[in-house]
């Protein structure tokens, strides 16, 4: 507010509805109505980590509770192709990767024109590879048992593969989606809680080096201001001579 009681700025939290996990707008949704839970901030932040640690969980344990279907719409992505093929000629991203894949199994028609909405998970193989060259498109999941073998040892670079390894579990980078979901605790959680001095209400989601190092600035008992308003560290303010 500015001092005159006038509104100046307004901040809230905001659904990230396009170019999301699903994983990550399912966290977003039901994390921040917790922050009107507690007494103390504390309590407001303990209640908003239980729903950050319950989504880390599903991933520590690769979505055991979750059905194969469950587990894929969870952690999909989508994205829509605003052009055709042809206009993305030479560019890398996940979708353009989807589109070319799902080419190989359902025809070439299907990504002739604008507007293809490409949903896709990232694999973990082959290992090394860009995550634009990992990208999976779940369509293949859909797909005759002979056609999904095929064209999973191949985008997955192994030819070795056998029938349990092709359970998308296995193919998944978890890696990948613990950190995607890692910033957005950090993004919504973890960084405000710092901010306002509460400890880590998630430890599994370490604070970044940025952030350790304003926090102890902050709490410097010999930080002090000389009288230009400038913060100096361990240095006593300039006092005038009153001779």
């Amino acid at each position: 507010f500015n001092f005159d009681g006038s509104l100046a700025e307004l901040k809230g939290f905001e659904l990230k509805r396009r170019g999301e996990l699903q994983l990550i707008k399912v966290f977003q949704e039901r994390v921040f109505k917790r922050f009107l839970d507690g007494e103390n901030l504390e309590e407001c932040y303990q209640s908003v980590a239980d729903v950050a640690n319950h989504w880390l969980d599903v991933l520590d344990n690769k979505g055991v509770d979750l059905e194969d279907e469950e587990l894929v719409a969870l952690i999909s992505e989508s994205s829509n192709m605003s052009k055709t093929m042809e206009e993305y000629e030479g560019r890398k991203s996940m979708a353009i990767t989807t589109a070319k894949r799902i080419a190989e199994f359902l025809g070439a028609d299907m990504i002739a024109n604008k507007g293809l909405n490409c949903t896709y998970i990232v694999s973990r193989t082959p290992e090394g590879a860009p995550v634009t060259e990992r990208a999976i498109p779940v369509e293949i999941f859909k797909a005759d048992k002979e056609t999904q073998e095929a064209l999973l040892r191949k985008w997955c670079n192994s030819s070795s593969m056998i029938d349990t390894s092709l359970d998308v579990r296995t193919i998944l980078d978890w890696q990948y989606y613990k950190d995607r979901l890692g910033k957005a605790i950090q993004k919504i959680v973890t960084i405000p809680a710092a901010m306002q001095l509460v400890k880590n209400p998630v430890e599994r989601v370490p604070h970044p080096d940025w952030l350790l190092r304003q926090v102890r600035e902050r709490l410097d008992p010999m930080k002090q201001k000389n009288i230009f308003g400038m913060e100096i560290s361990g240095v006593s303010p300039i006092v005038a001579d009153s001779r």
